[in-house]
């Protein structure tokens, strides 16, 4: 619907990753967790590393600070050799807790940095009509709203953690609506630009003009 929005490349890559996060919901919903758990948790494993370099990328795309993009790619170098290291070390019949885990630690700092690199553009007035930010701010909410779901769960029990389960649900029903918003967002090139009127414009130039 609102293609023509905003052309940007990471945001067809999130787009995909919508796509992509739908279709493995549906297919471990189809999937019993007894008779399929080796199944389940390598595919979520997998899912970790998809999502990771996902979200990675769209924050080194819309950051401008080159010291918050070199964290960003060493940090997702680090991540990406622990996390193989992880899935081929210890047994797949298990979630994956402790890359989860770090991975929602990193893209909340990410995000931080986004915020942090948006805070030094005088610019930028009202950050919330960019669709960046909503973006950012459903990673920072459900990353948030899952940390410590995630860092917990390969100590709980499978019914325990299906009752538990309800907060990854909901805080990714909130990270889908806020992308929606976020898609229906027109990118605008310069903030306060729009922001002004053109007596304001005029006024700024020559404040003695009558």
């Amino acid at each position: 619907m609102f293609l023509k929005r905003n052309r940007s490349l990471w945001v067809k890559v999130l787009f995909l990753y919508v796509i992509f996060s739908l279709s493995v919901d549906s297919l471990l919903l189809r999937l019993e967790t007894n008779s399929h758990a080796a199944i389940i948790y390598n595919v979520l494993s997998a899912f970790t590393l998809i999502e990771y370099a996902v979200f990675a990328y769209v924050l080194y795309s819309i950051i401008d600070n080159r010291i918050f993009r070199v964290i960003i790619l060493a940090s997702s170098g680090i991540f990406f050799v622990f996390a193989i290291y992880y899935f081929l070390t210890y047994k797949s019949d298990t979630f994956d807790s402790l890359p989860a885990s770090i991975e929602s630690i990193l893209i909340v700092a990410f995000s931080i940095f986004y915020l942090f690199d948006q805070m030094n553009k005088p610019q930028v007035i009202f950050i919330y009509q960019e669709p960046n930010f909503w973006f950012v701010v459903g990673f920072i909410i459900y990353f948030s709203g899952t940390l410590f779901l995630f860092i917990q769960a390969s100590n709980l029990t499978l019914e325990v953690r299906d009752n538990f389960w309800k907060i990854n649900l909901f805080s990714n029903i909130i990270k889908n609506i806020l992308f929606a918003i976020a898609f229906s967002r027109k990118k605008s090139g310069n903030l306060q630009q729009t922001l002004e009127s053109p007596f304001e414009n005029d006024f700024l130039e020559n404040p003695y003009k009558t």
